[in-house]
């Protein structure tokens, strides 16, 4: 705890991070520039993914109104289903049914993220409960790649 009241301006960093450049961008930083503690970042950056779940499925399931971040989210949802049709890798992820799910909200690739996988989730139909969890495995996954990654390249960077 005493950490964390030592260190909030990269605790607030990290929070600013994760929801403008996304769940990759904040783990990497966490890790590469912040040196944070994994008992920290962890499970922020998973509540923060299962804050967001919410808020894109009630905004798209408000779709019809046209304030601004409807529109905006409804104009990023016509992006995803657009690159599905021109990305192969996006089109064998969703063809793997729920482990595509998890996949689509777990890779630290751009244009997957919890954003993508909840617009999918919406339109495959999935309830509530069902779409939560995909998507929160697969967060929990996607962090636990990040953080593989991010220990790559240390290893990568002290062989120097």
């Amino acid at each position: 705890m005493e950490w964390i009241s030592n260190h909030w301006e990269l605790i607030l960093s990290f929070t600013v991070i994760h929801f403008t450049l996304g769940r990759s961008c904040s783990v990497a930083f966490a890790i590469l520039i912040a040196s944070m503690p994994v008992f920290v970042y962890f499970p922020l950056a998973l509540i923060y993914d299962y804050v967001q779940i919410p808020v894109y499925g009630f905004i798209l399931e408000r779709s019809s109104k046209s304030i601004f971040p409807v529109r905006w989210l409804k104009k990023k949802a016509d992006q995803v289903l657009g690159r599905m049709d021109e990305r192969r890798i996006l089109k064998k992820v969703m063809s793997l049914g729920n482990v595509g799910l998890i996949l689509l909200s777990a890779l630290p690739i751009r244009g997957f993220g919890i954003l993508s996988a909840s617009i999918v989730s919406f339109f495959l139909k999935k309830g509530r409960v069902e779409g939560t969890l995909l998507l929160m495995a697969g967060s929990f996954i996607g962090i636990l790649i990040i953080m593989g990654i991010a220990n790559g390249i240390f290893k990568i960077i002290s062989l120097f």
